[in-house]
């Protein structure tokens, strides 16, 4: 074997070595690419990266625009006696005079006149809220005239005519005597619990977590 095929042996040799290692790297990349993907596969799925919520929002405006709220109504009755006295000496001398007994019926609402809610009424710190609210109070009242009547009607005065305005005049009491009744009953207390009940409720469904709603108690029963 002269010197030029030693050297082709040996060059061919080289070459083929190199070709053995350019596979044999290949094939190592080759498998801890195929081994990381089947590693994935068998670990699962990776956790979702949980996103914050926005905080919530409530607004001194907010509560505001809910104005003269009303969470409780009651049906009363109360008796409303009034009388005519007479004007003319005989009237006066025999006691004659008109009288009226009438029975009424009614609704009284009591709630929370919003309107005027000052703004430091209202403190909100993330998922915390706090909020006072003011007293409890009357709305409106109002008369059932379906099933208001007349008990009691009598008018023995000599020279007068009927007063067409004693009804009304009865009418007027009766609103009044409607509304004490219904604070004697306890309206305004629950109307307190179910405000505070009502706006715990609508705080929470904005998303708050920590709630606390009070009534303005140094106005609250005075």
């Amino acid at each position: 074997m002269n010197q030029e095929t030693k050297r082709s042996f040996w060059l061919a040799g080289v070459i083929g070595l190199v070709a053995l290692v350019i596979i044999a790297l290949i094939a190592f990349f080759a498998g801890s690419a195929v081994g990381s993907g089947i590693g994935s596969l068998l670990s699962g799925p990776s956790e979702p990266t949980a996103t914050p919520l926005p905080p919530p929002v409530v607004t001194i405006q907010g509560i505001k625009s809910q104005a003269k709220l009303a969470v409780v109504e009651y049906t009363a009755v109360t008796e409303i006696y009034t009388e005519n006295p007479p004007e003319g000496l005989i009237d006066e001398l025999l006691g004659t005079k008109e009288q009226l007994l009438m029975l009424v019926y009614g609704d009284v609402r009591a709630g929370f006149d919003l309107q005027d809610l000052p703004p430091e009424n209202l403190w909100v710190d993330g998922t915390r809220v706090r909020l006072v609210l003011p007293p409890p109070q009357i709305l409106n009242s109002s008369i059932d005239f379906d099933r208001t009547h007349i008990v009691y009607y009598k008018n023995n005065l000599l020279f007068e005519q009927n007063d067409p305005n004693l009804q009304g005049e009865a009418l007027q009491k009766a609103r009044q005597a409607l509304e004490e009744a219904a604070v004697k009953a306890g309206i305004l207390e629950q109307a307190n619990r179910y405000g505070q009940l009502y706006f715990e409720n609508f705080l929470y469904s904005l998303g708050f977590t920590d709630v606390e709603v009070a009534v303005d108690a140094q106005i609250f029963g005075k």
